[in-house]
């Protein structure tokens, strides 16, 4: 099979697919518009929940951190 024999069928596959769609309805593309929305709400707010969770974590060992130097500092001046 050549290469414009491929060029030739791959074009009339192209137009066969043409003819039988069709644009779809408000409804249907309502329908087909939700599901990846809904989706990306899900993902985000998954994201935003875990990128929080960790300032909170890294908030929460900085104060630490500090808190123990502070204790670790107050003890060497007694000494």
């Amino acid at each position: 099979m050549g290469a414009f024999e491929k060029l030739g069928n791959f074009i009339t596959e192209c137009k066969r697919v043409l003819r039988i769609a069709k644009k779809p309805s408000k409804q249907e593309y309502w329908t087909i518009t939700k599901v990846p929305g809904l989706g990306l709400l899900i993902i985000g707010f998954a994201g935003f929940l875990l990128h929080m969770a960790d300032f909170a974590v890294s908030i929460y060992l900085s104060v630490g951190i500090v808190f123990l130097l502070v204790l670790y500092l107050m003890y060497a001046k007694r000494n």
